[in-house]
C-alpha cells in the first residue's frame, strides 16, 4: 500500500502536493488543539476532595427587578450550613419588590448584607458590583447569579474546596442555563458550552481567560490591586471577567468543571440574549494579550480552514481518498468521544448531535459576524 501512494504521489503537480501539505498542516494543528486542548478538559485529573471547608467566602449578587427569583433561591442559599460564608445583594434601582423583600429577608438572616443604587446610572452593573467587592467582609468572593434553577448540596462545598487548594486566587465552574424550547435556548447553550469548554481547555494548557462571570470564585485583593475597573467602566458587554483575565493565571487557577459544582440560570433566552453572549465574546477577546489572541486566531483559522482544505484535497487529490478517509475518521471519532463524555460531566444533555453541526458551520459565521460587530462598533467605515 505505501508503493502504491508512493506512486500516486509521484504523479501530482506541484500545485496538488501544495494543497496536500496545507491541508496536513492544518489536519495536525487540529489535532493537537483537540487533544492538547480540549481533551485536556476530558482527561485532567479530578482534585481530591477536602473533609473540611473552613475558609469563608462571600457569595456576591447584584441584581434588578429579581423579586420572583429573590424569593424562591435565595432563602435556600442563606439556609446552607456547615459553611463559613455571608451573602451580599447590592439592588440596581430595581422598580419591583425586590428591595423590600430583601430587607424582610435581611430581618431573618444574619448573613445577609443589603445595598443599593438609588437611581438609575449608566454602567450600573459595575457600579453595584463595585458596592458589592466593597461589602464583601471576606477575601473569597463567588459572582452568583440570582436566577438560580436550584441550589445543589454540593455546589457550595465543591467550590470551596477549590478555593482551599493552595496557591489558588480563582476558581472556575460551569454555569449554563436551564433547557427550554426555542431555537435559540439551543444555540445559546452550545455557544455556552463551547465557550466555557475553551476556557477550561485554555487555562490547563498556561493561555488562561474567562468568558463568563457566573460561578466564579476569587480573591476580591486582587480587584482593588488593578484599580478595579478603571477605564474599562464604560465597556458595554464584559464585567467582572476583564478584572479576572487581567490577572488570572494557569498557576492560580482551579478549574473545577463537574455536575456538582455546575449552576443553571432560569432565564428566558430569546435572540437577543444570544446575540449578546456573541458580542460579549468579541469584546472579551478584544481585551486579551497579543499571545493570548494570537493562540486563539490559530485556533480559529484552521477551524476555518478545515472543511474547506479538505473539500478541495477530494477534489484534486481523489486517488488518496482511503487515506483522507482514515485520518478525518480519527478526528471525528475523537472529537466525538470528548464531546460526548465532557457534555455528561457536566449534565449538559440533549445538546450533542446539534453542538457537533453547530461546531461546524459557526466559524463560517463568526467569519462574517466578527466583520459586521467591528463595524457596527465603528472600526470599519
Amino acid at each position: 500500500m505505501i508503493q502504491e501512494f508512493q506512486n500516486i504521489f509521484a504523479q501530482f503537480t506541484g500545485i496538488q502536493l501544495i494543497v496536500f501539505a496545507a491541508f496536513v498542516v492544518v489536519y495536525l494543528i487540529r489535532l493537537l488543539y483537540l487533544f492538547l486542548f480540549t481533551g485536556r478538559v476530558v482527561f485532567r485529573k479530578k482534585s481530591e476532595k477536602k473533609t473540611a471547608v473552613n475558609t469563608p467566602v462571600t457569595l456576591l449578587f447584584t441584581l434588578r427587578n429579581e423579586e420572583t427569583h429573590i424569593r424562591k433561591i435565595l432563602p435556600k442559599i442563606l439556609e446552607l450550613e456547615g459553611f463559613n460564608f455571608e451573602v451580599v445583594v447590592v439592588d440596581d434601582y430595581s422598580q419591583d419588590s425586590s428591595y423590600s423583600v430583601l430587607g424582610l429577608l435581611n430581618q431573618r438572616y444574619g448573613r445577609l448584607k443589603i445595598s443599593s443604587l438609588n437611581e438609575e446610572t449608566r454602567f450600573s452593573v459595575k457600579l453595584a458590583q463595585n458596592i458589592a467587592l466593597k461589602s464583601a467582609s471576606n477575601n473569597w468572593v463567588l459572582i452568583t447569579p440570582i436566577s438560580l434553577s436550584e441550589v445543589k448540596e454540593g455546589w457550595l462545598s465543591g467550590i470551596l474546596s477549590g478555593i482551599e487548594s493552595e496557591p489558588a486566587d480563582v476558581v472556575c465552574c460551569y454555569s449554563s442555563v436551564v433547557p427550554a424550547k426555542g431555537l435559540f435556548n439551543l444555540f445559546y447553550r452550545i455557544e455556552n458550552f463551547y465557550q466555557q469548554i475553551k476556557n477550561a481547555a485554555y487555562i490547563n494548557n498556561g493561555v488562561p481567560f474567562i468568558y463568563n462571570e457566573d460561578n466564579i470564585a476569587f480573591k476580591k485583593e486582587k480587584y482593588f490591586q488593578i484599580g478595579g475597573y478603571g477605564k474599562n467602566i464604560k465597556e458595554q458587554y464584559a464585567n467582572l471577567e476583564l478584572i479576572v483575565n487581567a490577572f488570572i493565571t494557569k498557576k492560580n487557577t482551579v478549574v473545577n468543571f463537574n455536575s456538582e459544582t455546575a449552576i443553571r440560570k432560569n432565564i428566558e433566552i430569546k435572540r437577543a440574549e444570544y446575540m449578546d453572549l456573541l458580542q460579549k465574546r468579541l469584546r472579551i477577546e478584544k481585551y486579551l494579550s497579543t499571545g493570548k489572541k494570537l493562540v486563539l486566531f490559530t485556533d480559529a483559522l484552521t477551524n476555518l480552514l478545515f472543511l474547506p482544505l479538505l473539500a478541495l484535497v477530494l477534489l484534486l487529490l481523489f486517488p488518496l481518498w482511503p487515506l483522507i478517509i482514515i485520518l478525518v475518521g480519527v478526528k471525528v471519532v475523537a472529537q466525538l468521544l470528548i464531546i460526548k463524555i465532557t457534555q455528561n460531566r457536566l449534565n449538559e444533555r440533549k445538546i450533542f448531535i446539534p453542538s457537533l453541526v453547530y461546531g461546524l458551520l459557526m466559524p463560517f459565521y463568526m467569519l462574517f459576524y466578527k466583520w459586521h460587530f467591528n463595524r457596527s462598533n465603528g472600526k470599519y467605515k
